[in-house]
């Protein structure tokens, strides 16, 4: 099917995954075309426009004329700590934009596919008999983030039932790699270790919870689920795309720390504690490895070496 397009757009063409998923594309032959935060000047590869999605209009006149065959909507606040200090924020980006992009492509005489980037975290807080959990287990967000991406999800099936917009649903579990933000925590992690071995930090790791525990996979093996995802689900498609390898926030750290050869301590800081952090959270794949044969190729090892390289590149070691 990927050969008959040639026009897509990315919201949040800017962000982490919406770079490596751009390039993905635009080495299939595509054409890209992107929406960025107003309030940046990236520096893309490709066309990108910077339009605030909480305004109905602007964004409306953006896409009627632009007429993309394939939409992936990844534009949202997606830091669970910013949006527990600015709901309002969150709500509005991720929520409201979601409404305003699926009200202007419906209204597309020629309606295109649409992936929509939801999250994991619309699970909240399962309990561990029940997991690894499948689509079919109902969400109950524990924090703002999460009830954001269902309620996105719930604008989809509305678009989807009433008016005929073919949208895919792909809940994503955590996942890094080289060029996510240092405020993340892995490449928070990755960075301080590139400044200790420049000698420009001590060598001490202060973290927050080490013993929450998640899926992690490597955010080109996600953007490769996405690309399948739209190529071959059937629209309505719900699909966790995890890798189904639960570790704890200090196995991760500590395989980073043996990778960079460096002697640190890890400190573990109450400060830095979230009372809205979900304890533990693994997924089950098998919904899209069966129906589309994705699975995560990535090793966790693999990631972790190019997230510090990437880090070493970046401050010159």
């Amino acid at each position: 099917m990927s050969h008959s397009l040639n026009k897509i757009l990315i919201t949040g063409a800017s962000g982490f995954v919406g770079r490596l998923l751009a390039r993905a594309e635009m080495e299939r032959g595509n054409t890209v075309i992107g929406i960025h935060d107003p309030q940046e000047s990236p520096d893309l590869p490709f066309e990108s426009k910077g339009v605030d999605i909480r305004d109905k209009k602007t964004l409306q006149d953006f896409i009627t004329p632009l007429k993309p065959q394939r939409v992936y909507h990844l534009a949202a606040i997606s830091s669970v700590r910013m949006c527990e200090e600015n709901p309002s924020l969150c709500f509005g980006v991720n929520v409201t934009g979601t409404l305003n992009l699926l009200d202007a492509l419906s209204r597309l005489e020629e309606k295109p596919r649409v992936l929509f980037a939801s999250s994991c975290e619309v699970y909240g807080n399962v309990d561990p008999s029940r997991q690894p959990v499948n689509e079919d287990t109902r969400p109950t967000p524990i924090n703002v983030y999460g009830l954001s991406k269902l309620m996105g999800e719930e604008i989809c099936q509305f678009y989807m039932r009433e008016h005929g917009l073919p949208i895919i649903i792909s809940r994503g579990f955590n996942h890094t790699g080289p060029g996510q933000k240092g405020s993340f925590v892995f490449p928070h992690v990755a960075s301080t270790l590139v400044k200790i071995e420049k000698g420009a930090a001590e060598p001490v790791l202060r973290m927050g919870n080490l013993s929450v525990r998640r899926d992690v996979l490597d955010a080109r093996d996600v953007v490769r689920a996405y690309m399948t995802a739209a190529d071959k689900a059937k629209p309505g498609s719900t699909y966790n795309v995890t890798s189904g390898r639960c570790i704890s926030i200090e196995e991760g750290v500590r395989m980073l720390v043996e990778i960079s050869g460096l002697r640190v301590k890890i400190a573990q800081e109450s400060s830095r504690m979230r009372t809205y952090d979900v304890p533990r959270l693994t997924g089950d794949a098998s919904r899209i490895d069966k129906d589309l044969g994705w699975r995560a190729e990535i090793s966790l090892e693999q990631t972790m070496k190019d997230l510090l390289s990437y880090w070493r590149a970046k401050e010159g070691v």
